[in-house]
């Protein structure tokens, strides 16, 4: 998925919090978050210092997509098989951390509790024990 079909998918579901996001689709919508609110933060602090008084362009920006984002962690989390009440990790020391860590983890393979997989990949053959994998051995003889 590409950066703009990412941007496209994320503000489509931004009230959407079921199912699952791929890796792509979480990491091209937060740089393009991240360097969206680099670029209107940079532009309040050129305009303050011009003598301008323009201190909003970063807090709608930051309002507009706040929803889309927490949206996007959300169905990231299902991707692996995880809770969305893992975001609240953001609040404890090192939460975000292991979020982001979370986040570049490849998702189950097949479907899950949380929806099919959002890149088509089929179910492993194995035995399943609540969400983990364990591979299935079988004998020849």
């Amino acid at each position: 998925m590409g950066p703009l079909a990412a941007l496209r998918s994320c503000l489509s579901k931004s009230f959407r919090w079921r199912g699952r996001a791929a890796r792509s689709e979480f990491w091209w919508f937060f740089v393009i978050f991240f360097g969206g609110l680099l670029a209107t933060t940079t532009y309040t602090i050129l305009s303050v210092e011009s003598g301008e008084d323009v201190l909003w362009p970063p807090a709608v920006f930051l309002l507009g997509l706040f929803p889309a984002s927490l949206a996007v962690m959300a169905r990231r989390l299902h991707d692996k098989g995880l809770t969305a009440w893992l975001m609240l990790l953001g609040f404890v020391p090192f939460g975000q951390l292991a979020l982001l860590i979370l986040a570049v983890l490849p998702g189950d393979q097949g479907p899950n509790g949380y929806g099919d997989d959002p890149l088509g990949r089929a179910k492993p053959e194995g035995l399943t024990y609540g969400r983990s994998r364990v591979p299935l051995v079988r004998d020849d003889d």
